[in-house]
């Protein structure tokens, strides 16, 4: 009966509006994207010469945050152990080229100095390297879609954005230097460029933090019927700020943001 009685209170004292962010802001608003790596091709030179390809991975979720505090909170940290079994993130920072209401055009890009001797392997190479150097860019077009379930079962939610690669070599590109055997002298060098990236993504749909705990793309009565449900229990489901309970906190989400669709 709480419960009721505060949806009730709630409810006629909030307006209600629709937000009509741009989609940058919408993909931002998600928290995260799925980034799917479908190949690409890479050449040695220095030390080591030769050409060889990266086999496709498996989809990866990349969270967003403001990393050089710009106040752009879609920055990602870029993990390199699918790749090269390298325990390492490499930080690419967001810029937005362009965006409208249906289109976006973002780029991430970043330079990360670790200065680490692993060993590292991929479809073609093994060896100790000692890296000094690690550059990359990304750069995407990232479009509205009708909403739909997240297309690589990665997210948990549903999304409507999808994010393709936009742009040659220039714009999607990964560089590593490094010396080979871990030994520095100028004669062990080798650079390494990762080219002919082909990757796509999604993102955007609402996030359970927001009170979409149905996971689809609005939030509404059905979002608010299921926290009611499970008022008072651990369900992880309903539980939009993670604290264990599903408790007046989790209510007063859906509320505050009931009627925010994508």
């Amino acid at each position: 009966m709480r419960a009721r009685t505060l949806i009730i209170g709630v409810l006629s004292a909030v307006a209600v509006s629709v937000g009509s962010a741009q989609i940058a802001q919408q993909l931002q608003n998600g928290g995260d994207f799925v980034f799917k790596f479908n190949g690409a091709d890479y050449r040695i030179r220095g030390a080591a010469n030769f050409d060889e390809s990266f086999n496709p991975r498996a989809p990866l979720k990349l969270s967003f945050s403001d990393l050089n505090n710009d106040g752009v909170a879609l920055d990602i940290l870029l993990d390199l152990r699918p790749f090269a079994n390298i325990d390492r993130r490499v930080p690419l920072y967001a810029t937005v080229l362009s965006d409208g209401s249906n289109e976006a055009v973002i780029r991430w890009s970043g330079t990360d100095n670790p200065n680490i001797c692993v060993e590292v392997s991929d479809d073609g190479f093994s060896a100790n390297i000692k890296i000094f150097e690690v550059s990359g860019t990304l750069t995407g077009r990232v479009r509205r879609v009708a909403c739909q379930p997240d297309p690589y079962n990665t997210l948990g939610r549903n999304v409507h954005l999808e994010i393709l690669k936009e742009g040659g070599d220039p714009q999607n590109n990964l560089n590593v230097k490094a010396y080979l055997f871990c030994v520095e002298n100028p004669f062990t060098i080798i650079n390494v460029d990762v080219f002919n990236l082909r990757w796509a993504g999604s993102g955007g749909g609402l996030p359970r933090s927001l009170g979409n705990v149905n996971g689809d793309c609005t939030i509404d009565d059905a979002d608010l019927l299921q926290v009611l449900f499970s008022f008072g229990s651990s369900n992880a489901d309903s539980d939009t700020n993670g604290d264990g309970v599903v408790d007046d906190a989790d209510l007063l989400t859906v509320l505050f943001n009931f009627g925010q669709s994508v």
